[in-house]
């Protein structure tokens, strides 16, 4: 099915030249408020980023199953105590125009210390690059400027426009469609920005700092009272995941995403959606429709483009044009020894990163003239499927990583057009008073996007399905007792039917180093639970919160915290973060290493 997108292309909107053209009312009312805050994640595990190569999954003394020596991986062995050690500053100003026009901005500064130690990920430099991506520039968003350490962007920067039924809102902004703490059904307008403390920030804070911010146009008129129809356009702008060597990264340290060259196919894209929203008295209803390309990236391999092997593999073709790069050789962008090496490390970290490693040699044959013709003309092997197990893969591996040494490869993120359809109800309950179903909030959302596209091992050619999402709230807020505040309490229920909830397709989780993926589509697709307590103590000074995310996969978070706020200044928030997994088929499995406690510090002004 060919996706039709909606739009084509959207100038990217100045915020700032709109204000300027806008003609000021006799008084322009101007509010300042914001916030510094310290931020601090200290690591209370034994465990490091597997992801990193300080840390690798795979490290010492790794077999080869062919007749060379075993492959010696050196084993950098970094320990962190801190995961995180940043100041934020954000500053808001509040525009009054005139009656029917006001401006919001924020600035926001964020600088993140250098406390976490990894081995260069760049041949011959020391700094961990944690902001700069090659999408605008060398940053994620048009409206930033950013370094190795820190970042200063808009990520709001608006217009409001509002005369009788109808509302406007022009420039930079976030587009929240969703209820959720974890989960997202129809919160899709938006991707999300993982580079300062991935997810693992308060979850009822539902994304509010990790959704990213795109120039859009967006309106809502009243149709009557009871009909509400809104629609947006919105520049593309992708997700950004955590970078690589960084504290929390989820990409395996040898692979190098080229942002560049996936963003630049569709820097010039446009997303727009429509929703139209209804309530009759305790019934709310929502349908909704998008046109996008999803902000989520979908990876294949990219061509290595290391020249200097070529006169040496010549008999089977250009060792440039397939992906890997040799770490030891001219033309690698990593330091020597900073890549995989061995089967064993292939197979480990290739089911970390939810793909099948046993298939992604397959693809690389089928889709690499050089590779295919090793594995046929040096090995004996026949396509398509040249090795059906990790044996058999680790003796194509082990024979490649014996030629050339341990390797690098670049990936390319692909960001697939797509249309996504939802529809939403709530009902609110009331019964007695205090009882359990009195002011019982119940809220139901479901997507449906035909032909999705995932990763399929690296392949060029991706995997398509259909994809069916469903989200279940329920929340409350009772009393337990008249000596202490009302209790607020959410439950909730996410259902994916192709993919967990990072987006990983099911079909490649839940492999080993010993064995293939086993899926998780033979249990009828992805689940997973939540819930959250946040009880304020009498005086309100102090708030405990209890957050907790159940994968039936067999992964968790568990996130008990704390609030001190003695006046409207200060506020002190501690909580930890309880990960884990039972294998790689959980959704959790790429962070179940982080353990840790965070502390915020914040002045109001």
């Amino acid at each position: 099915m060919k996706k039709a997108q909606l739009f084509t292309k959207l100038p990217a909107l100045s915020s700032a030249g709109l204000l300027l053209a806008m003609p000021l009312a006799h008084a322009v009312e101007v509010d300042v408020s914001g916030f510094i805050r310290q931020e601090m994640a200290y690591s209370i595990s034994d465990k490091e980023n597997p992801m990193n190569r300080g840390t690798a999954i795979v490290s010492g003394t790794v077999p080869n199953t062919t007749v060379g020596p075993d492959f010696i991986k050196k084993d950098y062995d970094y320990e962190n105590d801190w995961n995180l050690m940043a100041t934020r500053a954000e500053v808001n100003f509040t525009i009054g125009i005139s009656e029917n026009w006001k401006a919001f901005v924020k600035v926001r500064g964020y600088y993140s210390a250098d406390v976490f130690n990894d081995v260069s990920t760049e041949a011959g430099a020391n700094d961990v690059n944690q902001f700069k991506v090659d999408q605008h520039g060398k940053c994620a968003s048009i409206f930033e400027v950013c370094d190795d350490d820190f970042m200063i962007d808009l990520p709001s920067a608006y217009l409001d426009y509002s005369k009788d039924n109808l509302w406007v809102r022009i420039g930079n902004q976030q587009i929240a469609w969703g209820e959720a703490i974890f989960f997202r059904v129809m919160d899709v307008p938006n991707g999300l920005d993982l580079r300062r403390h991935t997810f693992l920030d308060l979850a009822t804070e539902e994304y509010a700092d990790e959704r990213i911010a795109s120039p859009a146009i967006r309106a809502s008129y009243n149709l009557n009272n009871n009909w509400e129809v809104e629609a947006f356009v919105q520049m593309f702008q992708p997700s950004v995941l955590p970078q690589r060597g960084t504290a929390y990264s989820v990409i395996g340290s040898p692979f190098r995403i080229m942002n560049e060259a996936g963003f630049d196919k569709v820097d010039d894209q446009i997303n727009g959606g429509i929703r139209l929203r209804g309530q009759f008295d305790q019934l709310g209803l929502q349908f909704m429709a998008m046109s996008r390309h999803n902000p989520d990236p979908i990876f294949k391999w990219a061509a290595g483009g290391q020249t200097a092997l070529d006169p040496a593999f010549a008999p089977f073709g250009n060792f440039s044009e397939q992906p890997f790069r040799s770490t030891t050789n001219p033309g690698a962008v990593g330091a020597p020894g900073s890549g995989t090496y061995g089967g064993h490390d292939w197979m480990t970290s290739a089911h970390m990163m939810g793909l099948n490693g046993v298939e992604a040699i397959n693809v690389l044959g089928q889709e690499f003239e050089m590779i295919g013709n090793f594995m046929s003309g040096a090995l004996g092997l026949t396509g398509p499927d040249y090795v059906s197990n990790v044996a058999e893969g680790n003796f194509v591996l082990d024979n490649f990583f014996t030629a050339i040494g341990d390797l690098e490869a670049d990936i390319v993120p692909i960001y697939a057009s797509e249309n996504i359809f939802g529809f939403g109800a709530n009902y609110i309950f009331y019964a007695e008073p205090d009882s359990w179903l009195d002011q019982l909030v119940v809220r139901f959302e479901m997507t449906y996007t035909p032909d999705k596209k995932f990763t399929n091992n690296m392949s060029r050619n991706f995997i398509e399905e259909d994809e069916w999402v469903t989200g279940l709230v329920l929340e409350k807020y009772t009393r337990f007792s008249d000596a202490i505040p009302a209790t607020f309490l959410v439950f909730q229920w996410m259902h994916k039917s192709e993919s967990d909830m990072a987006g990983r397709h099911l079909s490649n989780l839940g492999g080993s180093p010993t064995k293939a993926p086993s899926g998780g589509e033979e249990s009828g697709g992805w689940d997973a639970v939540s819930f959250a307590i946040q009880q304020p103590l009498p005086g309100l000074i102090w708030r405990l919160d209890m957050n907790v995310l159940y994968d039936l996969n067999g992964s968790y978070l568990i996130q008990p915290g704390a609030r001190y706020k003695p006046n409207r200044e200060w506020t002190i928030e501690a909580f930890a973060s309880f990960l884990d997994s039972k294998d790689n088929a959980g959704a959790l499995q790429p962070l179940a290493w982080a353990d840790e406690v965070s502390l915020r510090l914040t002045y109001q002004f």
